[in-house]
């Protein structure tokens, strides 16, 4: 029998400060071998909750890897939700909108809040990634991701993702540009920490969660990523001089900055080059879009006066373009430069029940590249 005495817990995690940014509900969709893991929708609020959860270093040592880098850049708690899938499955596959086992069973878990998706994945040993730079399986994810995105856009709970850039040969030239995959919902993200090919998405997510949507992943004012060492494929990034290659072929990779230690990531590209060519552009216009829906929502179903030519009433339009305007300015007021909305009169809405109403979102301009002429002058 045991000696009489007390049991003391001792709790971890507790200093952490609470990430709050109500731009971002993160999920990661990520590799287990745990068979009640794998199809299964966790939510976790910090790395120790993680591992509470199953996801330890031995149990989940890949899983476990990605938590510790998202929760290490984050540098605090956040709600991340979490889905399992098993090494057979392929990125692409996850990312099939599938109800039983893929990206919809998370996204149905996520009441629509979920608006970024890191996918990454560690494959089985026997699996054959093609023969090319790129393992084959990222660009069929970045085709497939696209479908998702459509379909959460329609329904108003719009997402974006990143896709782990799975490098299957380094020493290939690469030929793929993800900025011509007309898909501005994903971003490929190229280059990790270890040498096996994987890549950095916890790591971007993170980045993307710690600030606001109009906040790019590479700005100087918040400082280096908490990573040491950055490898393509088998390559360390510093022994590649095809970097800037590379980023400028649509990737969302990384870079030194000069008279600055540590990595920074460059340009956060996606795969377009619309509009939404950068990830700040499709966040603000998702944050506009959920704004505007969940504004306007009341008056669904409801009556709208009309003129006497079939034309909508000017006053009950103003109205309209008012309360979308107002409430875009209220939540967005420092994330975008400026908002208008507006209702065409011209529209059939006795014979169609459907009014059309027009919001334009004017972003902020980034300094992604800045010339300064430097010379010596006589006088000043």
């Amino acid at each position: 029998m045991a000696y009489p005495g007390i049991n003391v817990n001792v709790s971890n995690g507790n200093l952490l400060q609470s990430i709050a940014v109500l731009d971002a509900v993160p999920a990661l969709m990520v590799t287990v071998s745990t068979p009640a893991l794998v199809a299964a929708v966790v939510e976790v609020y910090s790395l120790p909750d993680a591992e509470s959860k199953g996801f330890t270093a031995v149990a989940e040592p890949f899983a476990h890897k990605q938590l510790s880098e998202y929760y290490n850049e984050l540098g605090g708690k956040q709600r991340l939700f979490l889905f399992g899938t098993p090494e057979s499955m392929t990125m692409a596959e996850a990312l099939t909108y599938s109800e039983a086992n893929g990206v919809s069973k998370l996204l149905r878990a996520g009441l629509g809040d979920i608006n970024l998706i890191g996918i990454v994945r560690k494959p089985a040993a026997n699996y054959d990634p093609g023969n090319g730079f790129l393992d084959a399986d990222v660009i069929a994810a970045v085709t497939a991701s696209k479908t998702v995105g459509e379909s959460m856009q329609r329904a108003n709970t719009p997402v974006r993702m990143f896709i782990e850039g799975r490098v299957a040969d380094a020493s290939k030239t690469n030929t793929y540009k993800p900025n011509e995959a007309t898909n501005g919902f994903t971003g490929v993200v190229l280059g990790g920490t270890t040498n096996d090919g994987s890549a950095a998405v916890a790591v971007a997510l993170a980045r993307a969660c710690k600030y606001g949507a109009h906040i790019k992943l590479g700005n100087g004012e918040n400082g280096a990523l908490s990573i040491n060492q950055i490898y393509v494929g088998t390559d360390k990034f510093e022994d590649r001089v095809d970097m800037e290659t590379l980023h400028d072929a649509g990737f969302i990779t990384f870079m030194h900055r000069p008279g600055s230690a540590g990595y920074y990531f460059g340009v956060d590209n996606m795969c377009s080059k619309a509009d939404d060519h950068i990830l700040v552009h499709g966040r603000v216009i998702d944050k506009a879009q959920r704004i505007a829906a969940a504004a306007y929502q009341p008056y669904v179903e409801t009556g709208i006066r009309m003129e006497a030519d079939g034309s909508i009433n000017a006053t009950e339009a103003k109205d309209i373009e008012a309360t979308l305007e107002s409430a875009i300015k209220a939540a967005m007021s420092d994330q975008i430069s400026q908002v208008k909305v507006n209702v065409p009169l011209d529209q059939d809405v006795i014979n169609t029940s459907t009014l059309t109403i027009e919001v334009k979102i004017m972003p902020l301009g980034y300094l992604s590249w800045i010339t300064v002429n430097l010379g010596l002058a006589a006088n000043l």
